[in-house]
């Protein structure tokens, strides 16, 4: 199993498209950062904190890219069958393949969250990481949005797994992938009225969508009708599920 983890963090370590991503994603936080420097008006820097210098979304769509393409791509050029025929389990594969999206995603939100501190010292010194707000210091309510947009993120990205498992195109599984993001961001906030409508629909995944909002701001709770540990609760275990699915889809998929 350890073998076959670093086998993948290798294969993705030597992707230059994934670290043209990155250096993109740096970039823009960059950009954003002296934008807002130069327009106070214009982004506070508060508001650029909270969204990691517009980073915070670059690595949801960086993260749904490459995690489209780790099983997609092994399918579609045939290498799948390599790391069956060598005495893998499926099993074994799939979970390395779990391990490695896992690990992209934590490391893109450490990148982007030391980026935003970076840029916060040198651009904004005035920007007191250790002020309260709320009753918890502006350090720990960003670290707090760094989790739950990771938590978030996992239950993205279980749905991208099972979506790679059924495409045998790599393009097709990120660009559906993409495009799920987007739709399901949409549905998220419709959720909303979907709920308030019919209350039995807060029960459907994409109330889930909306965990992270609702651990930044409890008071959400009453347009989702969820507590804030059940929504996190919820989160996990629709995660779970999606996982579990692209499991079985993976391993009934011929090679």
């Amino acid at each position: 199993m350890l073998t076959l983890y670093k086998q993948e963090v290798y294969k993705q370590i030597h992707k230059i498209g994934w670290w043209i991503a990155l250096g993109f994603m740096i970039l823009v936080q960059i950009t954003f950062g002296i934008v807002g420097k130069r327009n106070p008006s214009m982004f506070a820097p508060s508001d650029l904190v909270g969204n990691s210098y517009v980073g915070g979304g670059l690595v949801m769509l960086i993260a749904i890219a490459s995690t489209a393409s780790i099983i997609a791509m092994e399918f579609q050029y045939g290498t799948m069958k390599q790391l069956l025929y060598r005495q893998y389990y499926r099993s074994q594969v799939f979970i390395s393949k779990i391990l490695t999206a896992l690990t992209q995603l934590v490391f893109l939100q450490v990148v982007a969250g030391l980026m935003t501190v970076g840029l916060s010292l040198i651009l904004f010194p005035s920007y007191h990481w250790a002020t309260h707000v709320d009753g918890l210091t502006r350090g720990l309510v960003y670290l707090r949005s760094l989790g739950s947009d990771l938590l978030v993120g996992l239950l993205l990205l279980s749905v991208v797994i099972l979506l790679s498992t059924v495409f045998k195109s790599n393009a097709a599984a990120i660009a559906t992938g993409l495009v799920g993001y987007f739709m399901a961001q949409l549905a998220s906030t419709l959720m909303i009225a979907m709920i308030a409508w019919q209350h039995w629909t807060k029960f459907l995944p994409f109330t889930f969508l909306l965990t992270n909002t609702q651990i930044q701001a409890p008071s959400f709770s009453r347009l989702t009708l969820f507590s804030t540990p059940m929504m996190i609760g919820g989160t996990l275990l629709y995660t779970v599920v999606f996982t579990l699915i692209a499991y079985l889809s993976f391993r009934k998929r011929s090679v």
